[in-house]
């Protein structure tokens, strides 16, 4: 009644009519009556206030995730209105609505929730996980971008995948999760870094590793880890951004060819203070190792090596063939034969290897309000590896400040800091466990150790002694600071600068006693140190402006960085010390025992200047056509004046087909996207090939060999001043699809990527007075697809099943070399072929007994390996075995690789699986170089337990030991299939109810366990697939799994 009262006498006249009268007034009454409506009017709009504020009420609730954990920050707004308000650290939340009102609920990453208020008053909420999460906001280079609107090929992973792998580094908990990233683990020693290649090699001797920036700093490869992500910790990880295509990368110019890997670390958040503790113990244990024979068969295996010997002699030279066998005494010291006797014999593996321990502690304190937020984290990881004596503690740092002066301002910092004790053990102890024979002892009769294992050995030293007497140590300090500050010029229009020291020191020793491998107890010991110190500058500089005007939409980024990055090192070693004082006391080496110390000392320096102009555009008409171009000017002082600068373009466009009105009413597709790009990145950091002064001749020092004497000398290195970047040319299309209601997503792309100018050795004429010089020479192409489907295979109140898949096929082929269309056997590099290959002789069985005659035809008897005769001088098989024959047999590049990620939650409990594939592969086993070269007169390697050839056991896979005489031919069979699946993680947890923890205070407790490499699927012969070839012998360390429980507590 009062509304409609209101509403009535708005509509009065100052001249009212009566029966069709017209009351004409004085002038003094109309004045009074128009005073009164003026009064009148003030009083029911007064009125119609209350009357609105009384038919609304106040709504207040809580919104949670699926497991009951509060979700600050979350959207709350009225339905076609501008009020809104946002949830509290605790999650909740107050707005005062009508009860017509619908509320709408939005958080990044979570699907968006409406709710009609009628008479309610408290509105718990529930936000579940998006599936698709089209508008997630995905980091690009000096920026970021809804997922829907990017026009590149870029991948994801959050911070809940990475920490839920329990990994030890970012790089395993990754690995198999993103398309067209391959990810090898280097080794199972502590510490291990891994090796990232992105979209394929994109150079022939150059680096193949991505670019790496951490909260926006493009971070160095320092020598404390090849992979700078190595030193942070995952838990500090907010989410790892993959950018794979030119129009992502291209806007990191000369250093964008090889994929970036953006790592955003966590920071503080709008809040309640929020205290997280998270813990986990593990078991590492060494599995499936490469099998060696018992003592026994061992012993039978000597005999039978000692027997055929002079009966293959005399099978190649026509004689007779001898029957006895040989003596015991003769082959065996006399410590084995008395172990021989008494049946006691050495595993000499099992006597260095253990189960090792992995640990990880990590706390963190988060919070903030409507001005300042902070976020600070300590961790501690222990490692303890599968060998005795070796380890890695590493300690971790991060915190972080952002604070909102004003409308205009806003400023930061953050600093990142790791600190890392690495005990590698010993290097020659793995070595030594495997050579040495099991009839050997490793302790004397009075239970001392024998420094060698029988009498007849003086050069492999018992690996007891080793673990004693040769001592190393790593340490090393990363520092990454950064402050910045922004500023709000007007509306859409915003400049930031930022400056970021990136420093690591590191500082390594080693120590070798009389009683160990490399002094064999008769040299004096020895000791060396080194110092490394690396100090970087980057200071960038950002103009960025967005704005929208009707169905157009811009976004420009203009921006400018500078580069510094300085290296300085020294190295001392010597021998002779008078005590042991490991690498402490290197001035008072001396004469012992006759012998006069050897001192080294050196020391280097370099420096490089990087200046850069970079601009991005984006344009989006109508949220369907998006168009995005690129450039960017890199200066870099390692090159020549005239070559220092260089120009990396690109451009891409997207369209977003389902917005189109003829898709507009196909219900089963929620989003049909097409992408394409093309443009120009580079490739600067090109590993030990270019340094800052390979444009210059200089003089290198060396050491020359005099009658077996060595003599320090200098030699000469020509300089070429028109070095420059390797330059890459890429295409890519690109397709994302989703469908029934993003209950199946699809990311396909297909790519061609051409790189000109690689790094070669060109060969000069001598006359210059040097044999070669670097030159860009080279062409190499990589082309590919790559897939990533995602489905939610079932989604309920209670149950929800999620799984990803991805897999990839890259082909890697050299276009050019030297110009001259000549192939470089000695470098291995073939044009045609990919860019690492196997070229050597092909195995095609063994000789038998019965195939005396052809076997000799070639040279060879039964019981030697079968070569392929492949070619000969004119191209064709020609009858005999000879270098023509050698021919490329595999590439450790693999013809595909991919991944698969099951995610699976009940009620409280979650599990999830992850599994890796790589195959096509073909590489070198150490194990069995080491197997295939030994020493045939003492068969030390020959104690790998395998189904060898002899005249009554006529095996066609492993040739005789003692009858394969030729070297080369032994060789090959060191080369194996590494193609492999693993089941790299799985992880089951269970997280206590939200009502359980509520009296208590507690936010959130989850305790689960985790089993790191539990499987691995493979035909190879050696310790890991995964990195079969290793560096050597030395550094080796076995294949590992770890199963761990741990425990996540938030307050």
């Amino acid at each position: 009644m009062l509304q409609r009262w209101g509403s009535a006498s708005l509509q009065s006249k100052v001249i009212a009519t009566k029966s069709n009268q017209i009351i004409m007034m004085s002038k003094s009454k109309l004045y009074y009556l128009h005073s009164c409506k003026i009064t009148g009017i003030v009083l029911l709009q007064m009125l119609l206030l209350f009357g609105y504020a009384f038919a609304q009420t106040s709504v207040r609730g809580t919104v949670t995730d699926v497991k009951g954990g509060a979700l600050p920050g979350v959207s709350v707004k009225i339905k076609g209105t501008q009020s809104a308000t946002s949830t509290d650290g605790n999650g909740k939340y107050s707005i005062s609505v009508q009860p017509s009102s619908v509320l709408v609920f939005s958080f990044i990453g979570s699907e968006p929730k409406e709710v009609t208020v009628g008479n309610q008053t408290t509105i718990n909420v529930t936000l579940e996980e998006s599936q698709n999460s089209l508008t997630d906001v995905v980091v690009i280079g000096y920026g970021t971008k809804k997922k829907i609107d990017l026009t590149g090929a870029v991948n994801s992973i959050q911070s809940e995948e990475i920490t839920r792998a329990r990994a030890t580094n970012a790089q395993e908990a990754i690995q198999g999760r993103l398309p067209g990233v391959d990810i090898k683990r280097s080794s199972g020693k502590p510490g291990a870094d891994f090796s990232i290649e992105i979209r394929g090699a994109n150079s022939i001797t150059g680096n193949t590793q991505p670019l790496y920036v951490i909260d926006g700093i493009p971070v160095g490869q320092n020598g404390s880890a090849t992979n700078p992500i190595n030193d942070i910790n995952p838990s500090d990880i907010e989410r790892i951004d993959v950018l794979k295509d030119v129009s992502s990368t291209a806007i990191y110019g000369s250093r964008g060819s090889n994929g970036v890997i953006l790592v955003t670390t966590k920071r503080g958040s709008k809040g309640t203070t929020k205290i997280t503790y998270d813990a986990f113990l593990g078991i590492v244990n060494p599995y499936n190792l490469p099998p060696v024979m018992d003592g026994p068969t061992f012993v039978n295996y000597v005999r039978d090596y000692f027997y055929e010997l002079p009966r293959a002699s005399a099978i190649r030279n026509n004689l007779p063939i001898p029957t006895t066998p040989i003596a015991d005494n003769t082959i065996f010291s006399a410590t084995e034969l008395s172990n021989i006797a008494n049946g006691t014999y050495t595993d000499w593996i099992d006597l260095i290897k253990r189960n090792g321990i992995s640990s990880n502690q990590n706390l963190s304190i988060n919070g903030g309000d409507n001005k300042t937020n902070y976020f600070i984290a300590a961790g501690y990881q222990l490692y303890q590896g599968t060998m005795k004596s070796e380890s890695t503690k590493k300690y971790t740092l991060k915190a972080g400040l952002d604070k909102t002066l004003n409308q205009t301002f806003k400023a930061g910092a953050s600093i990142y800091a790791t600190f890392a004790d690495i005990r590698p053990g010993s290097s020659e102890a793995f070595r030594s466990a495997y050579r040495l024979r099991p009839t050997g002892s490793a302790y004397n009769a009075d239970g001392t150790e024998r420094f060698f294992a029988y009498e007849t050995e003086a050069q492999i030293t018992n690996p007891l002694f080793d673990f004693r007497n040769e001592i190393r140590q790593q340490q090393y300090l990363h520092v990454l600071p950064n402050v910045y500050a922004e500023a709000n010029i007007i509306k859409g229009l915003k400049i930031r600068t930022s400056f970021s020291p990136d420093i690591t020191i590191q500082k390594q020793g080693q120590f070798n006693d009389t009683f160990s491998k490399s002094r064999l107890g008769t040299l004096p010991n020895s000791a060396s140190t080194a110092a490394n110190q690396w100090v970087n500058y980057t200071w960038d500089n950002l103009l960025v402006y967005n704005n929208q005007i009707g169905k157009h939409k811009f976004d420009v980024t203009i921006g400018n960085s500078f580069e510094y990055h300085q290296q300085d090192f020294t190295s001392n070693s010597a021998t002779g010390l008078p005590f042991n004082s490991l690498w402490y006391n290197l001035q008072s080496a001396t004469t012992i025992n006759g012998i006069a110390p050897v001192i080294t000392v050196g020391s280097g320096y370099n420096q490089q200047n990087i200046t850069s102009v970079y601009g991005r555009a984006n344009y989006t008409y109508d949220d369907k056509y998006l168009f995005t171009a690129t450039m960017r000017a890199d200066g870099n002082s390692i090159f020549a004046p005239g070559r220092k600068w260089g120009y990396f373009p690109s451009g891409a466009f997207a369209w977003i087909a389902s917005k189109e009105s003829f898709l507009s009413n196909v219900k089963a597709i929620d989003l049909l996207k097409f992408r394409f790009s093309y443009g120009k990145s580079g490739n600067a950091a090109l590993s030990t090939f270019i340094q800052p002064y390979f444009t210059q001749s200089q003089l290198n020092q060396t050491v020359y060999d005099f009658n077996g004497n060595g003599a320090n000398g200098f030699s000469p290195a020509f300089g070429n001043q028109s070095l420059t970047w390797e330059k890459t040319d890429e295409y890519n299309l690109g397709l994302d699809l989703q469908m029934l209601k993003n209950r199946i997503g699809l990311q396909l792309d297909l790519y061609r990527k051409t790189t000109d100018g690689t790094l070669l050795n060109q060969q000069i004429p001598l006359a210059n007075g040097y044999p070669n010089t670097r030159a860009n020479l080279g062409v190499i192409r990589n082309q590919g697809i790559e897939v990533g489907i995602n489905t939610v295979n079932v989604r309920s109140d209670k149950f929800t099943w999620n799984t990803s898949f991805n897999f990839a096929i890259n082909s890697n082929k050299i276009l050019e070399l030297y110009g001259d269309g000549k192939n470089d056997i000695g470098n291995g590099f073939f044009i045609g072929e990919k860019s690492r290959v196997v070229y050597r002789y092909k195995v095609i069985g063994v000789w038998q007994n019965e195939e005396l005659a052809a076997a000799k035809g070639y040279g060879r008897i039964p019981g030697q390996y079968k070569i392929e005769d492949f070619s000969g001088p004119n191209g064709v098989p020609d009858g005999k075995i000879d270098p023509s024959d050698r021919q490329i047999i595999g590439s450790d590049m693999p013809k595909w690789f991919g991944g698969l990620t099951s995610t699976m939650n009940y009620a409280n409990f979650d599990f999830s699986i992850t599994l890796y594939t790589r195959q096509g592969t073909f590489e070198n086993s150490v194990f069995l170089e080491q197997a295939m070269n030994g020493d045939q007169t003492r068969a030390r390697f020959g104690a790998f337990d395998r189904d060898y050839w002899t005249p009554t056991n006529p095996s066609n896979t492993w040739a005789n030991t003692a009858i394969e005489i030729d070297g080369e031919a032994r060789t090959v069979a060191q080369f194996q299939n590494s193609s492999y699946t693993k089941i790299s993680n799985m992880t089951l947890g269970y997280t206590l109810p939200k009502k359980m923890l509520n009296k208590a205070g507690i936010q959130g407790f989850r305790v689960y366990a985790n089993a790191f490499n539990p499987f691995v699927f493979t035909k190879f012969i050696g310790w890991d697939p995964e990195n079969p070839s290793g560096n050597s012998f030395l550094n080796q360390d076995f294949r590992t799994r770890t199963f761990m429980f741990g425990l996540t507590l938030t307050l």
